[in-house]
């Protein structure tokens, strides 16, 4: 309730307006009750903006009530302009957290008080008003009479109103230009309405104008379909992207803690969809409350492919934070009767130190579970004075490819029977001239996941090819080239090694490809015809990693293989005089098979003095070559 002057009104205001903006209000707070829209500091801060204007208009309609007592009038009016104070100062607030500023400002103790000042002096001056009457008075009548101080509550709404203003325009490039045309119409309309008011003063407008420009807010800002995950109910993959590309323009460091539940699709399998969600929800939530509790910072998002992102402010509190989330995925979650254990990868990622682009940060979200076995990938150790190379992988691999800049490392394969080597295998190694040597077991995990590894491999059998044509020939019987899984699904495949093959006159019995025995077991359609065209254009194939996964011998016969090569993890079992008689039965199916049997990671000679009195033919490990660039693999076969 607004007047103009310091004169007198009768009490015969018309409180329509009023009526209309409570039922307005009552409905959106409803809405957001119903949706559950508590997901950050803005739904929070937009949630309290409603409570307070729907207490404003319920005061502004009992303080125009004429039949009540002066003293009783007085009062209400005095809750009326403090409860609109608390709603210019909340929209100042709430446009402080669209421009990704609120927790850096209450952090600040003395930004925060300045902030705070003018709601200070005007409740000081509502508590001196009731002894000086300056701002508002009630006579007899009952008539309403303004103070020459009224302006006062009209000075602290429009600075506050201002100064959010500010806040939003100078974060414009965070939203759409509808956005920004609807919170700037939104604020200058509070402007305008007070105006109208003072000049129309029985005509109670303002805070059904109010209702409606709330209603506005929540039609192009808090409308949660666009930026929550509705099967999660947590804030989503767009409104993740929008957050962290504001936190890295701010230049402000934050903490990113990712978790990939990887088996989110058996839960399916085990109850209803609807049961399955429910549980979902109830988990994020728990969460949610949990993690919130140590930095109330903190947001939950849902991003999608069953990763949650969990991201805040207080850097301090990353050991905290970590040993929570760890300790929430270690152990079985139970709501409703469900008992499920999520296995789940795990990683912390400090920005701007690991990552200074959301585009990095993003594709690094889907791409880590796949450089660790463990359930928690640590970035520190990886961190570089150029920054992190876990972050910088696909910069690099790229510019690799470009510049053909991979590496050929090869290693002997020593033949127990000939005494000698006969063959060696090509393995990939990169060095960049910024970050220096490239780990093999990061590099090809993240290749195969980003769909590099098919330009790398073909760089790799192009050296290859030509390495032997030009070096090794007449020296070794053949070397060895790794196709990945990824490889084996190319339907050029067979004509790529056809061009290179007549490109360095290579002969088919001089080249063995080697695939995985995981590639072998779950090949498809594509994989089988391509391990048949090499097969029909007479090179060998060789399967790498036997004895890792769930070996199906039959399966891996019909595949009319040369040689099985056998894993290091074999090896180690073999050395401790563990399972002697299976492999001797191994080795006598794969004999009469006229398959060569390899044993991969021989370091010491006890073990290569074993393998050959229980008739291994090849060797390969340490104990007679390690994995050395060409010039020195030339010098050792030399020698």
């Amino acid at each position: 309730m607004v007047v103009a002057s310091a004169s007198e009104f009768s009490m015969g205001f018309n409180l329509y307006f009023d009526y209309a903006a409570i039922v307005i209000l009552v409905f959106l707070l409803i809405a957001i009750i119903l949706k559950k829209q508590f997901f950050g500091i803005g739904n929070k801060l937009y949630f309290f903006i409603l409570v307070c204007a729907l207490i404003s208009a319920i005061l502004d309609v009992l303080a125009s009530i004429s039949t009540f007592p002066i003293s009783l009038l007085f009062a209400l009016n005095t809750l009326f302009m403090a409860s609109r104070a608390s709603t210019a100062l909340s929209i100042f607030l709430y446009a402080c957290s669209l421009g990704k500023i609120f927790y850096k400002m209450i952090r600040k103790k003395w930004s925060f008080f300045l902030i705070l000042i003018p709601i200070l002096i005007f409740t000081i001056l509502l508590i001196v008003n009731c002894f000086t009457r300056f701002i508002f008075d009630y006579v007899e009548g009952p008539k309403y009479v303004r103070g020459p101080f009224r302006w006062t509550a009209y000075a602290v709404s429009y600075l506050y109103v201002l100064a959010a203003v500010i806040i939003v325009i100078s974060s414009r490039k965070y939203h759409s230009r509808a956005q920004i045309a609807a919170v700037v119409g939104v604020f200058l309309v509070q402007v305008g309405v007070s105006v109208f008011q003072l000049l129309v003063p029985m005509e109670l407008v303002e805070m059904l104008v109010v209702a409606i420009t709330l209603l506005t807010l929540s039609l192009f800002i808090e409308s949660p379909e666009h930026f929550i995950d509705q099967k999660l109910m947590q804030p989503s993959y767009r409104s993740f992207l929008g957050n962290t590309t504001r936190q890295f323009d701010l230049k402000e460091p934050f903490s990113v803690i990712f978790v990939v539940v990887e088996n989110a699709a058996t839960l399916y399998n085990l109850c209803p969809h609807e049961q399955a969600i429910g549980f979902l929800r109830l988990c994020c939530a728990s969460i949610s409350e949990k993690v919130h509790k140590i930095d109330s910072s903190v947001t939950t998002y849902s991003i999608g492919n069953s990763t949650l992102a969990f991201i805040y402010s207080e850097r301090s509190k990353d050991e905290e934070m970590l040993d929570l989330v760890r300790h929430e995925f270690s152990v079985p979650a139970e709501h409703n009767g469900i008992r499920f254990q999520f296995e789940s990868k795990i990683c912390l990622v400090n920005c701007p130190e690991d990552c200074n682009d959301v585009s990095d940060l993003i594709a690094f979200s889907s791409t880590y579970p796949k450089l660790t076995g463990k359930q928690f990938l640590d970035v520190a150790p990886y961190r570089h004075e150029r920054g992190n190379i876990l972050f910088s992988l696909d910069h690099i691999l790229q510019r690799a490819i470009e510049n053909k800049s991979f590496s050929v490392y090869y290693q002997g394969i020593y033949s127990i029977k000939e005494k000698d080597f006969v063959a060696a295998e090509g393995l990939l190694r990169l060095n960049d001239h910024d970050f220096g040597t490239i780990m093999p077991s990061l590099m090809i995990p993240y290749a195969e996941t980003s769909g590099k590894i098919g330009e790398i491999g073909r760089i790799v059998m192009e050296k290859s090819f030509e390495f032997f044509a030009a070096k090794l020939r007449g020296r070794l019987s053949y070397i060895e080239v790794n196709l990945s899984p990824i490889e084996l699904l190319n339907p050029n495949l067979s004509s790529d090694i056809k061009i290179l093959a007549e490109k360095y006159e290579i002969k088919p019995d001089e080249i063995v490809f080697e695939i995985t025995e995981e590639a072998v077991l779950m090949a498809d359609v594509s994989t089988e015809s391509n391990i048949d065209a090499i097969r029909k254009m007479g090179y060998r194939i060789a399967i790498d990693d036997f004895g890792t996964g769930y070996s199906n011998l039959s399966r891996i016969l019909q595949l009319d293989i040369s040689i099985l090569k056998f894993d290091r993890s074999m090896t180690k079992i073999l050395a401790q005089n563990q399972q002697d008689d299976f492999f001797l039965g191994l080795f006598t199916i794969f004999h009469n098979r006229n398959l060569t049997v390899l044993f991969e990671g021989v370091e010491d000679k006890e073990v290569a003095e074993k393998l050959e009195k229980m008739g291994a033919d090849h060797i390969q490990g340490y104990y007679y070559s390690k994995t050395i660039p060409e010039e020195d693999f030339l010098r050792l076969i030399g020698e």
